[in-house]
């Protein structure tokens, strides 16, 4: 270890992480956030390229299960925790401080006292002025509630869709199975057992075998031999002889399950009762049937998404010295209903206010998805540098350079709450709404491409003030889409809403009034409302 280094850690150790940047050679005035993070509920850590810890938070070493009192700094990562943990972590610190790379929401488990625990994991570059790495930075969140809370509900969603399913067999005359052929093991919906005349599963494909009519004995086995084989056709019909004499006439419908590998695994199917129907009417039975199934579970998708989105949106408004906030999101009232509007709000660690309201293109899972990664990304940026402009063009890079995220419009504003100031850009939203004096306005200003339409597009920074008594509104295009009509119509009657007398004395009542007076009634899309008003006084 250099003079240097040793000067790091020890200014480390000290708890100081100003001093331990100043060594490194930043050479500029930074704010102590040790205070801050010794308070902070996320557990932080800072690692060197020995693997070894400069500082260390209370509540990492809660996360990790080490009491409060727990000295780490200036000892190597493997001494203090599992050797599983380190070797999954210490990969991805060093790649941090080669490459300066960000690993983001990794999630993994590991032995905590006598608990195991659920850790989701973000790790970034420390620099010094000159953008050299001198160190990695570790955040943690204990997240095993929220894993145990995910599995009771989807335990509780199995059941009910099990239920409903079940129901659905019965009106339709049919009955589901799979085969693991890992064990041989065979289960049948309860359905298929009424239907077989059975009170409980068979346990082996012998034992199915057993209930086929013996004329029909070569076609099951075939079938099964050729879905081993991806050889055999999808359907089969053969016969059942059912314990009290009767015989059931099946039409099967089956498929191979493969896992990563490519291996068959299992085979899974579904059987419909064609002994008193055997015509059209039957095969038309059978797809309502199979159409109701995928329209319960695209339902049943559709709802777990739409929780994923609100959980993604903040928790709630931060409390603001001299400023009032209030922001409402509603989904489209349409069938899809999953889309990728979003807002958020956060304060900076120099006090300024951070606002965003954007949309991502698209009313689907991928929807969802990308505007959970684009909000954190937006505040992952403000975070390092809250420029607007800087803010958006990392943003419009990482969404070019992500295959799996869509364009997004996004507003970003940097707000001073003691003076009023406003500096924003603007990637293809909507012009947002100042009023001012009980007349509203739209900000006449010039809007760059959304994110994701050309890699190395720029966004203009804009700044203006707001007055004391000055009230911002930010939304997305729902609000003012009507079918039929340009949105310019639209913008137009958003301002007549929120112009004297219509203007409500409180912001909190300012959104539901607007959406109220001015969003589409039918066929709308999704909306989101972020309203800022600068206190009089």
């Amino acid at each position: 270890m250099d003079g240097k280094d040793a000067e790091l850690l020890e200014a480390a150790q000290a708890g100081s992480i100003q001093m331990a940047r100043g060594i490194a050679g930043s050479g500029g005035s930074l704010l102590d956030i040790t205070a801050v993070l010794e308070r902070a509920p996320v557990g932080f850590a800072v690692v060197d390229a020995q693997m070894r810890f400069l500082y260390v938070n209370p509540a990492y070493l809660s996360v990790h299960g080490d009491p409060a009192t727990s000295e780490h700094a200036g000892r190597m990562m493997n001494e203090v925790l599992p050797a599983a943990y380190t070797a999954t972590v210490e990969p991805l610190i060093a790649e941090v401080l080669t490459s300066g790379a960000v690993h983001r929401d990794i999630e993994m488990s590991t032995e905590a006292g006598s608990a195991t625990k659920q850790l989701l994991l973000n790790l970034f570059p420390l620099c010094d002025s000159e953008d050299d790495v001198i160190a990695a930075v570790i955040a943690v969140q204990d997240v095993t509630r929220s894993h145990e809370a995910a599995e009771l509900e989807g335990l509780r969603l199995h059941a009910e869709w099990t239920d409903r399913l079940d129901r659905a067999h019965r009106a339709g005359g049919t009955g589901s199975w799979e085969i693991d052929l890992r064990n041989g093991r065979v289960e049948w919906s309860a359905n298929l057992c009424r239907i077989a005349g059975v009170s409980q599963s068979p346990n082996s494909v012998d034992d199915v075998l057993a209930l086929v009519h013996p004329e029909d004995v070569d076609v099951a086995r075939a079938t099964f031999t050729g879905l081993t084989a991806h050889t055999s056709t999808p359907e089969v019909e053969y016969r059942l002889c059912t314990p009290d004499g009767r015989v059931v006439v099946l039409s099967s419908i089956a498929e191979p399950v493969t896992d990563t590998t490519g291996t068959i695994v299992s085979l899974r199917g579904m059987c419909v009762d064609r002994t008193l129907r055997r015509s059209a009417e039957a095969d038309k039975r059978a797809a309502v049937v199979r159409a109701d199934r995928m329209t319960a579970e695209l339902e049943d998708e559709r709802q777990i998404v739409l929780q994923l989105q609100r959980a993604l949106l903040p928790p709630s408004i931060p409390v603001v010295e001299g400023t009032d906030l209030a922001a409402t999101y509603l989904p489209a009232n349409i069938s899809a209903g999953v889309g990728g509007d979003f807002f958020d709000a956060f304060p900076l660690p120099d006090g300024k206010l951070a606002i965003a309201v954007g949309d991502v293109i698209g009313h689907d899972v991928e929807a969802a998805v990308t505007m959970g990664r684009v909000r954190s990304a937006i505040r992952a940026y403000a975070m390092q540098n809250p420029l607007p402009d800087r803010v958006l063009r990392e943003l419009n890079q990482l969404v070019c350079a992500s295959g799996d995220m869509t364009m997004t419009t996004v507003f970003y504003g940097l707000y001073t709450p003691w003076d009023g100031s406003l500096c924003y850009a603007n990637a293809g939203h909507p012009h947002p709404i100042v009023v001012r004096d009980g007349v509203a306005k739209a900000m006449p200003h010039r809007h760059g491409l959304l994110t994701g339409a050309v890699k190395h597009a720029d966004y203009l920074p804009f700044e203006t003030s707001l007055r004391p008594g000055d009230a911002l509104v930010v939304y997305t295009d729902g609000l003012v889409e009507h079918r039929g009509e340009d949105i310019d119509t639209g913008t137009q009657a958003l301002c007549a809403a929120v112009t004297a007398p219509h203007l409500p004395e409180r912001l909190e009542d300012l959104v539901p009034a607007v959406i109220k007076a001015v969003a589409p009634e039918q066929g709308r899309d999704d909306i989101c409302v972020l309203a800022l008003r600068r206190r009089p006084g």
